[in-house]
């Protein structure tokens, strides 16, 4: 079933996001990613939600509706400085949270959340987290480890947009780019059409990107196929990042 509705946050244009109360499908990617003992076998009142490629899921200044869990796919967490930069903060992987340090006091959302492909999310509105979840420790533990790597990974993109060269943050967030269970070497989302935003998420200018980028492929890091770009040297790119990830 489609939706015309943004997926909670208020505001949106328009959303090909589609929302799904099957049971069955919720309690398997709930079980899949581990989160039937942090919130319990029942799914009464929960939804799942899809997003396609580049959809957003929140963004500045919206209110959400409940709490979301990343059950598949991949974001991308990034916030406008007040100079009308962006600036990306880290990519996050399953079983993330977006909604953690708002839904208590039901501030509006400080950072802008894109899908970067399908991506699935488990919404849990606010009352039901109120009246089952306020007193489950499982919960209150799994919320406490989210906010805690979220302070963590703001800090470090923090410094690596400051003090870090482009090649390095262009490093980085190629490596973040790749799924951690099924490593193909490929970064999916760096298309010739997209590079003006990468650069502008690194906090450069698309000329020196792509300086960047051909002098890594005539070191043989990276190669140019098809509007994609793909590693052929992990190894080397894992030293230019350092132990610095967007994730």
């Amino acid at each position: 079933m489609k939706d015309s509705t943004p997926g909670g946050a208020i505001g949106a244009e328009e959303s090909n996001l589609q929302k799904i109360s099957d049971a069955r499908t919720i309690q398997a990617l709930m079980h899949k990613n581990g989160l039937t003992d942090i919130f319990g076998p029942d799914v009464t009142g929960m939804e799942l939600r899809t997003y396609a490629d580049r959809e957003m899921i929140c963004s500045m200044g919206d209110t959400l509706d409940g709490l979301y869990v990343l059950v598949s796919g991949k974001l991308k967490v990034y916030t406008l400085l007040p100079n009308g930069k962006t600036m990306l903060l880290r990519f996050s992987r399953p079983p993330a949270l977006i909604g953690d340090v708002e839904w208590m006091a039901q501030y509006p959302v400080k950072n802008n959340v894109e899908a970067v492909g399908a991506c699935s999310l488990l919404v849990i509105t606010r009352e039901l987290i109120l009246e089952k979840q306020a007193n489950n420790p499982a919960f209150l533990w799994f919320m406490i480890q989210n906010l805690s790597h979220k302070l963590y990974t703001l800090g470090n993109a923090s410094a690596m947009n400051l003090l870090y060269p482009v090649e390095n943050r262009f490093a980085s967030y190629l490596l973040s780019l790749i799924s951690e269970e099924n490593s193909t070497g490929q970064a999916e989302e760096i298309r010739t059409s997209t590079l003006t935003e990468t650069a502008e998420m690194l906090g450069t200018s698309y000329r020196h990107l792509n300086r960047v980028i051909q002098r890594l492929i005539q070191e043989g890091v990276l190669v140019r196929k098809k509007g994609r770009l793909l590693i052929l040297n992990e190894i080397k790119l894992r030293e230019l990042a350092g132990n610095h990830l967007y994730n």
